[in-house]
């Protein structure tokens, strides 16, 4: 028997010993409705007011019968709706756990903090799974509440990030409010699994650099970020514009102009031809601005004769939509 059919039935036990309980004033002390109704709450809820008028010897002995079944009914339903209430966010907890850990390829968030929250919707958006790593516990309760995979722990702790799979992840992002935190996450997750992808926040130049020596892989300074953007917007106001289209993000993600690394495949279409004979451009309408060959070298601009090797990123521009598509035909998603 599932809680909830046990919190069914309960229920369903009060409600009929209420309305027999009415009903049996009615009969037994000929009381009117309301007068019935107010006795057999105040028996059943052993509140020990005044009788709506003195009681017959039958009157006494069903009032006995209803406050013995109404203590047994009582207790037995406030147990029932408890234990379901606990079961349930046992459940959804259990359940969670258990989705995490079929992740494979997802991405990890340590801190939901302004950077954080803005790296999750953008993984949103794109259909990206990640699992967020947070300690505060009025932010797990907004996490619980719009259902996002988390978990609730310090990400400086290898445990937490066991949890989030880290193992089977293939990216994490710190962006833990401090640098020495950062720092501590970035050391311990390339202990954990050495080829993760560790993306991490600093907040200047000298931590930049301790975060590179502790593995990270990419290191952004938001406010590095936020003068050169400011900067450009000075010098380079249409390049600036055309920016914000592409990183844009509209309700018909479909129509966004976006910018996307794609990996060539072996099982691809494209596999070992030139991008001429592909229909990249003229069919999916995306310009392939630069390619990332596999031993590390970009071609930039490349020609119409080169060749779509396996294992080589392509640096493209066009809309979200065709990017899916050629996602596809590149083998990157099925």
């Amino acid at each position: 028997m599932t809680p909830f059919l046990r919190v069914t039935i309960a229920l369903s036990l009060m409600i009929s010993l209420l309305i027999i309980g009415t009903v049996g004033y009615m009969l037994v002390e000929g009381y009117v409705f309301i007068d019935a109704l107010y006795m057999a709450v105040i028996t059943l809820g052993t509140v020990g007011y005044r009788e709506v008028a003195p009681l017959s010897e039958a009157g006494k002995l069903f009032t006995i019968f209803l406050i013995i079944a109404g203590i047994g009914s009582v207790a037995y339903a406030v147990t029932q709706v408890v234990e379901y209430f606990i079961s349930t966010i046992v459940f959804k907890r259990r359940r969670m756990e258990r989705t995490i850990a079929k992740l494979s390829g997802h991405v990890i968030i340590c801190g939901y903090g302004r950077i954080g929250r803005q790296v999750a919707t953008q993984l949103r958006t794109r259909g990206v799974r990640f699992v967020i790593v947070e300690e505060n516990a009025a932010v797990i309760e907004h996490l619980e509440a719009h259902s996002d995979l988390h978990v609730h722990g310090n990400a400086t702790d290898d445990t937490a990030l066991r949890d989030a799979g880290i193992a089977d992840a293939s990216t994490i992002v710190a962006t833990l409010p401090t640098n020495a935190d950062n720092v501590y996450v970035t050391l311990s997750a390339r202990n954990l699994n050495p080829d993760i992808r560790i993306v991490a926040r600093a907040g200047d130049a000298a931590s930049s650099q301790k975060l590179l020596q502790a593995g990270a892989d990419k290191v952004i300074s938001p406010y590095e970020i936020g003068g050169r953007y400011i900067a450009n917007a000075v010098m380079r106001p249409h390049v600036v514009n055309f920016m914000d289209v592409v990183n844009s993000s509209r309700e018909d993600n479909t129509q966004n102009l976006e910018i996307e690394e794609l990996q060539v495949t072996e099982r691809s279409v494209y596999a070992n031809k030139a991008l001429r004979d592909t229909n990249i451009r003229s069919e999916l309408n995306i310009i392939v601005l630069a390619i990332r060959k596999a031993d590390g070298d970009f071609e930039y601009n490349p020609s119409p004769a080169t060749i779509l090797e396996p294992g080589g990123m392509l640096i493209c521009i066009g809309f979200a939509e065709q990017l899916d598509r050629l996602a596809h035909l590149l083998g990157v998603r099925d």
